[in-house]
């Protein structure tokens, strides 16, 4: 009699889980829930149960089926895991913290702990424990691409001393830029040393640039502010309106004439020291229907912050540098996707305005969201690995566009897949432009 009845709880627990891979959720909640009738000490159910009701959006019930799978075994660590991740989307940041690290207390060698360990530290500016649990990761798996893409990243704005080789080539290639004074570093033979140096560099630390997997084509210097760019742009994505906050950043943006005075405009980026309500990146410009071919960007609160600064900043800018400049809305290119767009005065900067009905639909997306964010203070100066690999993407990109100034530096670039798949929808129309 108990063989048979095991013998139903492992057909009712087996058609539960292949309902829930279908998405039949319904009818796996039912089962589910029969299951915890006949027994209610099974924690795989309760797990199960919390990953459906994450997928339906249900995170309260979601949290508590995973308290319930602990409850029955408090050595259910994936739980603990899953756990760690609501609280962190939910702004609870020292509850996700003490939730990965029971992980890590019952199995020490679960990466993804470590992991989202050193996410949560990340986004509270704890850097050197977000290293620290990278590293652990690294140690565990030598090639974990999110552990090392997070290290890439992290060392763009924190500086530490450690033994890892990731951090040991970071800090050597830093050092490089150091030996010259700023008018020094914009000239071209200079700039040559230094991308050559720097590939002795980072050959020496991999031959295979492959396992440095990083495909931003932007590289950041940051002040102290975070500008919540994911949840904007997922606003715009989402609801097809554009976030509040563009309507009240300006921005400058500078347009380098080539690759070459793109790469001085990192270089003078690296330098600039602005007050703390200021984010700049160079890029090149990936996305569709956008004009232009290489851009610096600093982001402004308000219009008269972006003349000063501008002001500030030109006789950096010529030094050595062919540009165009402008001052423009920091949502300046949204307003070509709407059609029935409230244009003022195309040739005002202040030429949108924000409809009130959007502002009821991004209060409900911030409700129902809650964004995590790195907060990123004062960069570190100097060339560091995500520089490095950035750099090399744009000597990619202008190969592909028929920008031949690259060739001016004279240092073998390894190929960049990313550049090659992300331009083959756009690279005519790109050519064509910069013939112009």
């Amino acid at each position: 009699m108990k063989e048979n009845n095991q013998l139903n709880v492992k057909k009712l627990f087996n058609s539960a889980f292949q309902n829930q891979k279908k998405k039949n959720f319904k009818i796996a909640i039912s089962q589910y829930k029969k299951l915890i009738d006949i027994n209610p000490n099974l924690a795989l159910v309760y797990y199960n149960l919390g990953l459906i009701y994450e997928q339906l959006e249900e995170t309260e019930v979601a949290k508590k089926n995973y308290k319930k799978s602990v409850k029955v075994d408090p050595l259910f660590f994936h739980s603990y895991n899953n756990l760690g991740i609501l609280f962190q989307k939910q702004g609870e940041k020292e509850k996700a913290i003490d939730n990965f690290k029971k992980v890590i207390e019952i199995n020490s060698r679960y990466i993804n702990a470590y992991n989202n360990l050193g996410l949560v530290y990340s986004s509270l500016g704890h850097y050197k424990e977000a290293v620290n649990s990278f590293i652990k990761t690294l140690e565990l798996e030598k090639n974990n691409s999110l552990a090392k893409k997070s290290l890439i990243y992290l060392l763009t704005y924190y500086s530490t001393i450690n033994n890892h080789p990731l951090i040991i080539a970071n800090n050597n290639l830093k050092q490089i830029t150091k030996k010259f004074i700023f008018e020094d570093l914009l000239k071209i033979k200079n700039l040559s040393y230094i991308l050559k140096e720097s590939y002795k560099i980072m050959k020496n630390y991999d031959h295979n640039f492959e396992n440095l997997e990083f495909i931003e084509t932007q590289s950041y210097r940051r002040n102290s502010l975070d500008l919540n760019c994911i949840r904007h742009h997922e606003v715009f994505n989402n609801s097809n309106i554009i976030a509040k906050f563009c309507f009240n950043c300006f921005k400058i943006q500078i347009e380098p004439s080539n690759v070459i005075d793109l790469i001085k405009l990192f270089f003078v980026f690296d330098r600039l020291e602005l007050s703390k309500n200021n984010q700049r990146k160079c890029m090149v410009e990936l996305r569709e229907e956008v004009s232009g071919l290489y851009k610096g960007i600093i982001y402004c609160s308000n219009v008269e912050e972006a003349k000063n600064i501008l002001e500030d900043i030109t006789p950096l800018l010529n030094l050595n540098l062919k540009y165009k400049v402008s001052i423009k809305r920091g949502c300046s290119e949204f307003y070509k996707s709407f059609s029935n767009f409230n244009i003022v005065d195309k040739k005002d900067i202040n030429f949108m305005n924000y409809p009130k009905k959007w502002e009821k639909i991004e209060q409900k997306i911030k409700i129902k969201k809650n964004y995590n964010t790195i907060k990123i203070n004062n960069t570190v100066s100097g060339m560091s690995i995500s520089d490095f690999l950035v750099i090399n993407q744009w000597l990619n990109y202008a190969k592909e566009i028929g920008d031949q100034s690259y060739k001016q530096i004279g240092f073998e670039t390894f190929n960049s897949q990313y550049i090659s798949e992300k331009m083959i929808n756009q690279i005519e129309f790109r050519k064509k432009e910069f013939m112009y």
